[in-house]
This record gives structure tokens, C-alpha cells and sequence, in this order.
């Protein structure tokens, strides 16, 4: 039977949608909040919000083609943004969860929410759709080959490449195989798809970069870089953005495949794991390597008195969002550039910010930190609310800051002057948000929120919250319930929270955990 959660949603959603929609048009922006009334909420908090409906368009000139209902693909737009235009707010419980053992899930695939489903592939070659508000399985299909990333979906189709070589595409409601072309044999794709208009577009291991038609599978057209393709692609409107194993990044015309620009060979060891993020006309990449352009103090880990009563002096100034005031933050950033400029030669990056429409160095930013992973690349940042970067910033312990591509420096720190449980913070402690800098973790940005995921929930680090609201991180709780299958290398990267439909969504330990708004 219908739970009358889901009566609800049925019957007045769509009115409440609608009156949204016609908000949003009216006010230039999209709808952000009727995610509030799909998430369990009841109708006396909804309305009270509705006045927020339209508030918060979408930053840095995303597209608004989404429906807030859905996280289509990877980071859900092709940009990679990694934002969603929910109010999601900091109190989420688990709502269910859904293991995969003992079959396991590859430690990039993030959920993909689409049409009241969510699809997840596995290393067995299997694919499910789960329903999005219960987790109970609709569908599974198998293909015979690994499935090691997400897949995109759209008009009624889900899309995805597999270590066989093949791309498929499946009936989104039902799981029947639409169609399938097979372009290579055994080398395969590890690459998720970029959807934009009618073009299902990735990179495969033998270094063709290809873009298939959504409604038949057939070639438009194939580029062959020369060099295996291990990292999802991003896009805008007109180009595809692919960096290959050669350490090159290619922006090709998504209507023909035309070379649009190669750039100069980056620094680093491998573009093997995650994806860019195209953000305010710049293409922004992450390097597998470290990097030795890193400020000092207070850009450090802190271990004397003398550190630990800075911090303690100026926490709360931090805290409530004022970094640049900090002289001491600013100068340090400040000097190393000026370092940087005297002498380019005698720095190495991992983080590579290049021009969209040219593919030269467009400028070098602070934040080239080796935190926030093990074993693998820094995890790329998400897109706020006010279009800054969420980043791996080293500040205390291992955390995360806010840069501003404007400027080129880190302008805030994600720290809110407590220890990691919400107490008072002493010399010594872990605070709140931040941990050991050898962690997976992940971010993904909401219209009032900030989601940092350990690949591996409740392990050392931190997995939680900051409400941007507030300027306070709440952890979450493991949503695991067994580690099955598990080992503690956090290799091959790690998958970002999905927000969808009032549910933030995340793998861990080969188990996908649904959490819903409080």
C-alpha cells in the first residue's frame, strides 16, 4: 500500500510545484524549496516557507534544467558543479539503506537520482534501481562486464559505459536494454557519461574520447587523443572537457568533435580519478601529485601553544565568516603567489585552473594541498551557493575552505570554533569539520548547505554538515550497517552526497544510505 508520505507527495506536490514554478519564472531564478514539502514536511512548515520558493538562483551562471526531483549525473550537471538548489538544511536522519554485498560498488560511482529512482552499478556488472523514497528494488539489469562509475540518465533513459567496451543505454522505468553499441573490446570504459542535449559523450581506456546519439547509440563522432582516458569529462554548452593520461587537457566541440584547444602538458602523475569542474569561464582540474605551493602558517597543522592560542584568539572571528580579516591568513597567501611569480620553475601544482575558451593557465590559486585523500587525487570541489569553490584546505587539521576565483585566494574556512562533538574547543582538539588529512572525502553544495562525505563514514575524519545559515557543522552518523567486502586503501577515489527530493543519498562500505530533512 501507498504510505500517505506518498499520497502526499502525489496529489498536492505537483500543485505546490507548479505555484513554485510559476514563482521562480516570475523572479528570474529557479525554485529552491519545494524540496521542502517533498521531504516530510508538513503543510503548515511549507507554506510558512513558501516566500523562500524562488530566492536562491543558481550560482555562477549555472544551467537550470534539472528538475530539483532528480541528480541526472555525476556532480548533476555537466558543468560538475556538485550543486543542488534544495534547502536542505543540517539535521538529516537515515531513512534507509540498501547493501550490495556481496557484490561491491566501485568508490566513484555516486548514486544517481532520476524519475523516483535511484541507480547504482556494481563491480559484478549489475545495475539496480532502487526507489528513491524507500529503497526497495525496482529493477536490476545485468550486462556481464564491471560497471565503475555513475550513470547519467534523461528522457526516460539511463546511459553508462562498462568494462566490456560497450555503451548502454536502458528504459529508465522498466530496465530493458534500449540499445547497445559496442566500440571497443578489452580495454572498456571507467569513465561516467556527460549528458548534454542529445549527446551521450565519455572517454574510454583506449584514449578515443566518443559521442553517441541518446535515442539509437549511434557514433556522431570519436576523437582519439592518443592516450588512455581515465577521468570523467565535463562540458558546457558548446565544448567537452577530457584530460587524458598524457597529462594534456582537450576541449572539443560537442556538435563534431573538433580540437578546440590542447593545453600544455600539466604537472602531476595521473589524470586518473574524478572529473574538472567548469565554474565563471575557467576549467578547474585536480592532478594526481603533490605540490609544494602551500602557504605557511596559519595554513598548517597546528601543534605549539603558541599556534593553538592563535587559533583560540581568533577562532571566533573565523568562525563567523571573516577570514579576510585575519592578516595573517591574507599575507600568507599574498607572499606565496608573489613567490610563485618570481619563480614559476621552482613550484610544482596539482591544481590546474585554465582558461574555457583559450586552454591557457588562466592563474594560480593557494589551495594545492594533498588533504582530503588517500592513496589517490584530491577530491574536486563543489559550486556554493555564492559561487566560490569548496576546496581541501589545510588550516588547523585537514578541513575545508571557500575560494574565490575572483581573487585567486582561500576567503573563508568551514570552522566554527567547536570540537569535532560541538563543544568547547581546547588546545589540541579536533574541530569541528576537520580531521586527519589521509581521508576520501567529498562535498557537495545545497542552497544552504555544505555536505562533506568520508568515502568510509565514521572513520577519521569528519562526515557531516555545515549549514551555511548557521555557521555550524553537525556530523552524521554511519549509515553502513556492515563492512562486508571493505578494505581500508580508499583507493580509486570517492562519490560525493546526491540531493534529490528532500533526500541527500551516499555510498559507503558498498551500501547506499538514503537520508532524509528533519
Amino acid at each position: 500500500m501507498r504510505t500517505d508520505r506518498a499520497l502526499w507527495r502525489s496529489a498536492v506536490i505537483p500543485v505546490i510545484a507548479f505555484i513554485a514554478s510559476l514563482l521562480a519564472r516570475s523572479q528570474g531564478g529557479i525554485c529552491d524549496s519545494v524540496a521542502l514539502a517533498t521531504s516530510g514536511y508538513d503543510v503548515s512548515a511549507s507554506v510558512v516557507r513558501l516566500s523562500r520558493l524562488a530566492a536562491k538562483p543558481l550560482p555562477g551562471g549555472l544551467a537550470a534544467g534539472n528538475s530539483i526531483q532528480d541528480w541526472p549525473q555525476v556532480q548533476r550537471d555537466p558543468q560538475r558543479s556538485g550543486y543542488s538548489p534544495e534547502l536542505l538544511g543540517a539535521d538529516l536522519e537515515i531513512a534507509w539503506t540498501h547493501p550490495f554485498q556481496p557484490e561491491k560498488v566501485y568508490p566513484q560511482v555516486q548514486a544517481i537520482v532520476y524519475q523516483g529512482k535511484v541507480f547504482v552499478g556494481t563491480e559484478m556488472g549489475n545495475l539496480y534501481a532502487l526507489n528513491a523514497e524507500t529503497g526497495e528494488e525496482e529493477w536490476a539489469r545485468a550486462v556481464g562486464a564491471p560497471i565503475l562509475n555513475s550513470v547519467a540518465a534523461g528522457d526516460g533513459r539511463v546511459y553508462f559505459g562498462a568494462m566490456d567496451g560497450a555503451v548502454y543505454a536502458l528504459n529508465a522505468a522498466t530496465g530493458d536494454i534500449l540499445w547497445k553499441n559496442q566500440l571497443m573490446w578489452r580495454l572498456g570504459f571507467s569513465t561516467a557519461p556527460t549528458l548534454v542535449g542529445s549527446s551521450i559523450m565519455l572517454g574510454g581506456r583506449d584514449g578515443t574520447f566518443y559521442a553517441l546519439e541518446e535515442t539509437t547509440g549511434t557514433l556522431l563522432w570519436a576523437r582519439d587523443l592518443g592516450s588512455p582516458i581515465l577521468q570523467t569529462a565535463a562540458a558546457d554548452d558548446s565544448r567537452v572537457y577530457v584530460a587524458a593520461m598524457d597529462m594534456h587537457v582537450y576541449a572539443l566541440s560537442i556538435a563534431d568533435g573538433t580540437l578546440a584547444w590542447s593545453s600544455e602538458r600539466l604537472q602531476g602523475l595521473a589524470f586518473k580519478d574524478y572529473w574538472p569542474v567548469v565554474h565563471e569561464g575557467r576549467v578547474v582540474i585536480r592532478a594526481m601529485g603533490t605540490s609544494n605551493l602551500t602557504p605557511g602558517f596559519p595554513f598548517a597543522w597546528f601543534d605549539s601553544t603558541e599556534e593553538w592560542n592563535w587559533i583560540l584568539e581568533n577562532g571566533p572571528t573565523i568562525a563567523a565568516g571573516d577570514l579576510t580579516a585575519i592578516a595573517e591568513a591574507m599575507d600568507a597567501q599574498d607572499a606565496l603567489i608573489s613567490e610563485y611569480e618570481a619563480d614559476p620553475a621552482g613550484f610544482e601544482l596539482s591544481l590546474h585552473i585554465l582558461d574555457a575558451e583559450t586552454g591557457s593557465r588562466d592563474m594560480v590559486v593557494v589551495p594545492h594541498w594533498g588533504s582530503q585523500t588517500m592513496n589517490g587525487s584530491t577530491t574536486p570541489p563543489c559550486v556554493d551557493r555564492d559561487g566560490l569553490l569548496i576546496i581541501p584546505t589545510y588550516f588547523v587539521r585537514s578541513g575545508w575552505g571557500r575560494l574565490s576565483l575572483e581573487s585567486g585566494r582561500v576567503i573563508d574556512i568551514l570552522y566554527d570554533h567547536r570540537d569535532g562533538d560541538g563543544g568547547t574547543i581546547d588546545a589540541g582538539d579536533r574541530p569541528a569539520g576537520m580531521g586527519n588529512r589521509d581521508e576520501n572525502l567529498n562535498v557537495s553544495c545545497t542552497a544552504d548547505s555544505v555536505i562533506a562525505m568520508h568515502t568510509q563514514e565514521g572513520n577519521a575524519n569528519y562526515t557531516g554538515v555545515f549549514s551555511q545559515d548557521e555557521r555550524l557543522w553537525r556530523r552524521l552518523r554511519r549509515g553502513h550497517t556492515n563492512r562486508e567486502m571493505s578494505t581500508n586503501t580508499q583507493g580509486g577515489g570517492g562519490n560525493p552526497a546526491s540531493v534529490a527530493g528532500g533526500l541527500v543519498y551516499h555510498i559507503s562500505y558498498h551500501e547506499l544510505i538514503a537520508r532524509n530533512v528533519q
